[in-house]
């Protein structure tokens, strides 16, 4: 270890000379600062709300345009957000949510995601004439439960977690439509909605990522984002 080095250690957790010259420093710091963190685990959902087209989007519109597009966009996407989630990272095309506690019924989360759509939709309305290319931007849903742990970084909060990662990679499914809510077994199995019946357009599949087998239902809406 380095004289600088050493003395940033010094100065940032105030260890005395007796303790950085014993060798223990190092693993009493790394302990204090793990028990500092706090780090939480409950379970709870993991929503994911992504803009369909975004990349194509960025490459065609205007730039100052195009970012004033987007922050609509994503607005009214949190405007509706009916059942109280919070917000974990917004990050670019996509806006992660999070909620511990019991499931919410499948019912009351395709509601807001049709709110969410419809308020989509209108602000594309609106952007239209603006920005030609807006039109070709729609949103998706991914809707995951597990265990989350949250920690904090300076003022923001972030979420972690094998659950986190299995619905990031949901986004990356092969569902053939750009404009629907993903529902996992995991969500479904804690919202008691293991019987689907009362939908009839929906599809289940299975797919095999690197975190393994992750199986689904999904609500296709590309006619509500056409209308």
């Amino acid at each position: 270890m380095s004289r600088l080095y050493n003395k940033s250690y010094r100065s940032i957790f105030q260890a005395d000379p007796a303790t950085v010259k014993s060798g223990s420093f190092r693993r009493k710091s790394v302990n204090h600062v793990i028990i500092k963190q706090a780090v939480t685990e409950k379970k709870g959902t993991i929503l994911i709300v992504d803009i369909s087209g975004y990349t194509h989007f960025v490459k065609q519109a205007d730039h100052a345009a195009g970012a004033q597009v987007i922050s609509s966009l994503l607005s009214s996407i949190i405007r509706n957000n009916t059942l109280g989630f919070h917000i974990s990272e917004i990050e670019g095309d996509a806006i992660l949510f999070y909620k511990y506690g019991k499931a919410q019924p499948v019912a009351a989360m395709l509601s807001q995601f049709e709110q969410m759509l419809a308020a989509f939709n209108e602000q594309i309305d609106q952007w239209k004439l603006i920005c030609p290319h807006v039109a070709m931007l729609s949103i998706k849903m991914v809707t995951h439960y597990g265990a989350i742990a949250e920690f904090k970084v300076d003022r923001f909060r972030k979420i972690y977690g094998k659950a986190v990662v299995e619905a990031h990679r949901l986004l990356k499914n092969h569902i053939h439509s750009h404009t629907y809510a993903l529902v996992t077994y995991q969500y479904l199995r804690q919202a008691n909605h293991s019987n689907m019946e009362q939908w009839e357009d929906k599809s289940q599949l299975c797919e095999v990522y690197d975190v393994g087998e992750l199986c689904y239902t999904y609500f296709p809406y590309e006619m509500a984002a056409a209308s």
